[in-house]
């Protein structure tokens, strides 16, 4: 075969002919040209020989040995992550408002206000175009990865050489990714009864239709932390309540898929599905949730082969793990869950914690502060368009009433995230106009620069616009001040140590090597006269690692790597101070990071998507190493999971 592309490539026609032997000449039929003019009859065709091809006596390809699966996989990654380049930061922005406005658009044509009094969208009309055209034409005409085609999956793979369902599983979504149905409303959303306010198609056609009546029921109530009077929004149940989100965008369905290859199925694997929007105290008091989740798992592990069950959570879900964990050990007097101390070494094998930001997030605290974060900062260039459709304010009123961001708020100031800043001004250090209404936030511009542990306590203070009691009455408390009731500093596993359970194992697997936000530029607010915040985020800031006033660390584009690896790496590490505090029984603690080798596009079967290799808060759902590992952690196939790899700095 080289020998031909040689030939094809470097020696001439004429070389060709001497070596090889001329082809026979192709006759030419009698045409009449534009001119007018008709060419000469050519010589009748001679049947053509095999032997008179230029590469008639050069010997055939050598014979390759078919690949397996697993090699085509691997060769498919490598080929992948040397020869494709990420897109640069504005081809992605683009990129993204462009598919934005593709799936908006075409609702303003195939929805018209007469197809919504008509009831025709509760047959929800993108979802059909998705599933009955979209799809079909990607299957036809793009190429298929052979991750999911000749390679099946880890699971697939895995379960050829022997691995099968061991451990009862329970699966806790992350912030945002399970479905909220409507089961009691106002009227403008009375047609939404049991469909998806959020998670659907059907929210975007709330949204779009009267984003007023859809941001009140999305919203809690300040004054209770629960939700308001005459809502009623319910997470959706099962495998469907977050294998899917919005149309075609998977987040569990990739794991479910490739442990339904090593034998689970409904009878030894759960969905736990929540209300994401509730702080874990509220998520007991109304739903009974973590009640609920200790009796599954009582009954999973007394009635079934007796093996102990493996928690598995993503993203937020992470945390309600942890606060669990401290929960279910708790007596009922104290307003845990009355299991006793040894509850989780009988009961729970492991905690594997999928990109869980245990330590919180920076922009947890921006979204209360200003209703802004880096996705709402690179959509600038429409801000005017944004402000009128749900503008920043009318974002942080609903984020602030929401218990669960509370809980993501950064944990272990400026020890853990340092004292360099977590906003810097602009515009000055002075103060605001004097009109507006709380002093502590009218100050908080007096200095250039801002910590985080500043930040926490402004926040604290101010109780993003619901004053000072409103973390206390939703149960969440931050140091150095003391718990205001049992259990309100459960979701900080800095102040409490795992449970003691030897033989329990806590799984860390997250992603690195992706530009996350870490800090701020903020500015005073042009328009503080209507608008209870004075200052917005300088989206005009730009340099190194800045863009649109938000400065990047590394991460995984959502959670920063200190609040990922440091839990993992070092406090419940038992080798050193803090982990004997924190780890007293000295569970083991196992870290697998995974670099990221996605990019948007990288996969031409799921174009939407950073692929296979992708280290993306969301998208590492779909990694293929890190499902390798969940499969095998579940299954305990080859002794499981117990090394840890960590191979960022």
């Amino acid at each position: 075969h080289k020998e031909r592309e040689r030939a094809l490539h470097t020696m001439s026609a004429p070389g060709l002919r001497k070596r090889y032997g001329a082809p026979p000449k192709s006759p030419r039929s009698p045409r009449s040209s534009s001119r007018g003019r008709s060419r000469p009859p050519a010589s009748p065709k001679t049947p053509e020989r095999k032997g008179d091809h230029v590469f008639a006596d050069l010997p055939p390809p050598p014979p390759t040995s078919p690949m397996t699966p697993r090699a085509k996989a691997e060769q498919f990654l490598r080929t992948r992550a040397d020869t494709l380049k990420r897109l640069p930061t504005h081809k992605r922005f683009w990129f993204t408002v462009g598919t934005l406005l593709g799936l908006i658009l075409p609702s303003f044509l195939i929805a018209p206000k007469v197809l919504y009094v008509t009831g025709v969208t509760e047959t929800d009309v993108m979802d059909d175009f998705i599933t009955k055209s979209l799809v079909p034409f990607i299957d036809e005409f793009v190429p298929k990865n052979p991750l999911l085609q000749d390679f099946g999956g880890p699971g697939k793979m895995l379960a050829e050489e022997g691995a099968k369902a061991k451990h009862p599983v329970f699966l806790v979504p992350g912030f945002i990714t399970t479905g909220l149905e409507l089961w009691e409303g106002e009227p403008c959303a009375k047609k939404y009864f049991r469909q998806r306010m959020w998670g659907s198609t059907t929210m975007v056609q709330n949204m779009l239709q009267d984003r007023e009546c859809w941001g009140r029921h999305l919203s809690l109530d300040p004054k209770s932390g629960l939700d308001p009077e005459g809502v009623r929004l319910r997470a959706a149940s099962g495998f469907e309540s977050a294998d899917f989100i919005i149309g075609n965008y998977w987040v569990w369905a990739r794991i479910i898929e490739n442990l339904a290859a090593v034998g689970y199925d409904g009878s030894n694997m759960s969905m736990f599905s929540y209300d994401w929007r509730l702080s874990p105290k509220k998520l007991e008091e109304r739903d009974r949730y973590f009640s609920k989740l200790k009796v599954e798992v009582e009954v999973a592990v007394d009635s079934g082969s007796g093996e102990k069950a493996m928690l598995i959570s993503h993203s937020m879900g992470s945390n309600h793990m942890v606060y669990f964990l401290q929960w279910v050990t708790q007596p009922t007097s104290k307003g845990g869950g009355g299991g006793g101390k040894d509850w989780v070494d009988r009961y729970i094998a492991g905690h594997v914690n999928i990109a869980g930001p245990l330590l919180g997030t920076t922009k947890g605290l921006t979204s209360i502060f200003s209703g802004e974060m880096r996705d709402t900062a690179e959509m600038s260039p429409f801000e005017p368009m944004l402000q009128n459709f749900f503008g920043r304010e009318k974002r942080r009123q609903m984020f602030s009433t929401w218990g669960s961001i509370w809980t993501l708020m950064a944990k272990g100031g400026d020890a853990i995230w340092g004292n360099e800043g977590l906003v810097t001004f602009t515009d000055g250090a002075d103060k605001v106009p004097a009109h507006n209404p709380h002093p502590d936030l009218a100050d908080f511009g007096t200095a250039e620069k801002r910590t985080t542990q500043e930040f926490i306590d402004l926040l604290v203070k101010w109780g993003g616009g619901h004053g000072e009691d409103y973390h206390k009455l939703i149960g969440v408390s931050f140091p150095p001040e003391p718990p205001p009731s049992p259990g309100s500093d459960w979701h900080n596993p800095l102040d409490h140590p795992l449970p003691r359970a030897p033989d329990f194992t806590h799984y860390c697997l997250y992603g690195f090597g992706v530009d996350t936000e870490i800090s701020y530029y903020y500015k005073k607010n042009p328009n503080n006269e209507t608008h209870s915040n004075p200052y917005i985020i300088d989206t005009s800031v730009k340099g190194e690692s800045i863009r649109y006033g938000v400065r990047y660390s590394d991460g995984d584009a959502t959670v920063p790597l200190v609040s990922l690896g440091y839990m993992c790496r070092s406090g419940w590490k038992d080798d050193t101070e803090v982990g004997k505090r924190l780890n007293p029984s000295k569970s083991r603690v196992v870290t697998r990071e995974y670099k990221d080798g996605g990019g948007l596009g990288s996969d031409l079967s799921d174009p939407f998507r950073m692929g296979p290799q992708s280290a993306d808060h969301v998208d590492i759902m779909g990694n293929v190493a890190m499902i390798e590992d969940v499969v095998r952690i579940a299954t305990g196939f080859q002794g499981g999971v117990t090394e840890s790899v960590v191979v960022s700095e």
